[in-house]
Parts: structure tokens; C-alpha cells; sequence
């Protein structure tokens, strides 16, 4: 799978998820059944998923990535 997001970026994601995850559980009261806090945090998976992955679709789609020059001779020039 093609890397292309970079460390900084995946901590900003990563701390999208986690406030997604507060707004929809705690805030919206998602814990206690409420459907639109259910969504709010489900959609905290999308982020998520790309930490996990290294990896964003849209990223790919416009051919850019957040990698430094350090990770490129790590994983490899995402452009090629």
C-alpha cells in the first residue's frame, strides 16, 4: 500500500478522531442512544483508519503526500 501522509499529519488525524469520538459519545450523548452522536464518532473511523494506513485516498487522488525527506528514503518516494 502506498504511504503518503507523514507524521505530522497523522497525530493532527489522530487527535481529529479522538474529538470526534468525545463530541459524538460524551458531548452529543452518543452513549446514551442519541443517533446523532452515534454518527459523529463513527465518523471518527475514517481518520483513524488513515493513521493506521499511512495512507489517504484524496492524497493519492492529487497526487501529493506530508512525508518528509527522512520518511521518503523510508518508505519510499510516494510520486513514482
Amino acid at each position: 500500500m502506498l504511504k503518503n501522509v507523514g507524521l505530522i499529519d497523522r497525530s493532527l488525524r489522530f487527535l481529529l478522531a479522538l474529538l470526534l469520538i468525545w463530541l459524538g459519545l460524551i458531548f452529543m450523548k452518543g452513549i446514551e442512544g442519541n443517533v446523532w452522536g452515534i454518527l459523529v464518532s463513527l465518523s471518527s473511523l475514517l481518520p483513524l483508519y488513515m493513521v493506521i494506513t499511512r495512507s489517504c485516498f484524496v492524497f493519492h487522488w492529487f497526487n501529493i503526500h506530508t512525508l518528509s525527506k527522512k520518511e521518503i528514503l523510508r518508505f519510499g518516494d510516494p510520486k513514482k
